[in-house]
């Protein structure tokens, strides 16, 4: 390895408190004062620079993923600003990457926000129980009492990308955010929640309404109360505990839409 392009990774780490692990080629070479292309054919790989800085008495760190660091990236620019001001761009500088990099794992704007809600979303993690685990979802009150479960503790858990995101959607109903709810998210609620909500209609435990009542009359009191919860509790308002939020939630839906014979079922 050659000790100038070693010395200029040490000295671009020191002076900008990155591991070299984590340092783009491209930082590497400005600092050397080489070209792209001589630096990308002295530097075999990755491992190869790591090891040979090792051997020069320093510690290259550990390189996290291009994705991992996109995606914590694009988390702190919607925190920062708001979903508006997430670019493909920006969230290049901010790992210190090319921007076809980023473009080549997510494939756009789009897909940064996509990578973003399976981080912090609930609806993921529903997904995966409905998929595993059918069984907890054959008793309808088991049912919406684990959705509820999984929301409360996504929700709670977040530190305002959800949020973030909702408040974007709503108020720009032509934006990235709303399209991103039209094109991919009720599309997966509808063939996740949606589906079992039709599986417990044929079953005779729920209510036939349409969709588009039974969704949101399962997923909005919740969400408006998380979202009010988070302002109470900074203004020093008393909130309930979880469990009551939960056991609250599940009972006045179920009361609202079981169908007579459930409701005579549980009595």
């Amino acid at each position: 390895m050659d000790a100038a392009i070693v010395r200029a990774a040490i000295e671009e780490a020191e002076q900008t408190a990155t591991p070299v692990a984590e340092l783009s080629l491209d930082r590497i070479a400005r600092r050397a004062g080489v070209s792209r292309s001589t630096i990308y054919r002295r530097v075999r790989s990755r491992e190869a620079l790591n090891e040979a800085v090792r051997k020069a008495g320093a510690d290259p760190g550990s390189r996290v993923g291009v994705r991992e660091r996109a995606v914590a990236a694009a988390t702190e620019i919607i925190l920062a600003d708001g979903v508006a001001a997430l670019t493909v761009e920006g969230v290049a500088r901010r790992v210190g990457c090319a921007v076809s990099s980023v473009h080549t794992t997510f494939g756009g704007r789009a897909g940064l926000l996509a990578a973003v809600f399976e981080r912090h979303a609930p609806l993921p993690i529903v997904e995966q129980l409905i998929q595993a685990d059918p069984k907890r979802f054959s008793d309808f009150e088991t049912g919406v009492r684990t959705i509820y479960t999984v929301v409360f503790d996504a929700v709670a858990d977040d530190t305002g990308v959800l949020e973030a995101m909702v408040a974007e959607a709503l108020g720009s109903p032509n934006g990235i955010g709303m399209a991103f709810v039209r094109e991919q998210i009720a599309p997966r609620i509808a063939a996740t929640v949606g589906t079992w909500l039709q599986e417990q209609i044929r079953a005779g435990h729920c209510i036939d309404l349409p969709l588009s009542m039974l969704v949101p009359l399962l997923i909005a009191p919740i969400s408006v109360h998380l979202i009010a919860r988070q302002r109470l509790a900074a203004a020093g308002q008393p909130v309930p505990d979880r469990q009551t939020v939960i056991d609250t939630m599940t009972t006045a839906f179920c009361r609202a839409v079981e169908t007579t014979s459930t409701r005579h079922r549980r009595t």
